[in-house]
């Protein structure tokens, strides 16, 4: 009888030792499934670094752009589309209005000088889109261009050289109509790219902000007439 009793013990404990290894594989090899499955779904839509992206406008490209923000940096990063839901497509006039309506954002306004014009901006203020407030960047040296709270703030910064920064215009035009100003010289960087601003025959009027602008990187136009 004992005998019996302990031979029953055994198998018993053996049984469970082969269901336990039995059900341990199978948990191993769903593991390893879902693996491979979520790696081709990573691979094939918006990483989730990318989930807060949103959709803006940029202004330098005159066209909607898909964005994040890192963290609590309050600038706006390229995303891809797809983390947008392929949303930014809408027509540049329409996006700011099409951001709010989609993100339920509570909205504001900011003006920015766009040729030698005020233009009005509906802007944010959600924190996590903050980015979206801005007025795109300088040509020259690609610093952000900061919005202003009101027209009357935008007007006094104004300066008689703006107005040739059309963006509607080409460079080859803007240099032209530019250097026609007895006002203003042209500079522009390493990259070709091109702004006209307040300058003298040899400099521009704000060194500390164009520095670089000097030599073969500035223009002044032939205004020999004007000199008495």
């Amino acid at each position: 009888m004992i005998i019996f009793i302990l031979t029953s013990i055994i198998l018993f404990f053996i049984l469970l030792f082969l269901i336990y290894k039995k059900n341990g594989y199978k948990s191993t090899k769903i593991i390893e499934s879902f693996s491979e499955e979520e790696s081709t779904i990573d691979n094939g839509l918006c990483a989730n670094f990318y989930k807060n992206a949103f959709c803006q406008f940029d202004i330098n490209r005159n066209k909607n752009m898909c964005k994040y923000q890192k963290d609590n940096v309050k600038i706006a990063f390229d995303a891809p589309e797809v983390c947008c839901d392929n949303r930014c497509q809408s027509s540049a006039k329409n996006i700011k209005q099409f951001s709010s309506i989609n993100n339920n954002m509570s909205d504001t306004s900011y003006y920015c000088n766009i040729g030698g014009k005020c233009k009005r901006y509906n802007g944010t203020i959600l924190n996590s889109h903050i980015s979206t407030n801005n007025c795109g960047t300088d040509v020259l040296n690609n610093q952000l261009l900061l919005p202003y709270a009101s027209y009357e703030e935008c007007s006094k910064t104004l300066n008689p050289c703006d107005k040739y920064n059309n963006p509607e215009w080409s460079d080859a035009k803007i240099k032209t109509e530019c250097l026609k100003n007895t006002n203003c010289g042209f500079c522009t960087n390493d990259e070709g790219k091109g702004k006209c601003i307040e300058g003298t025959a040899t400099e521009p009027l704000d060194l500390n902000k164009y520095y670089y602008c000097s030599g073969k990187n500035y223009e002044y136009g032939n205004h020999a007439q004007y000199i008495i």
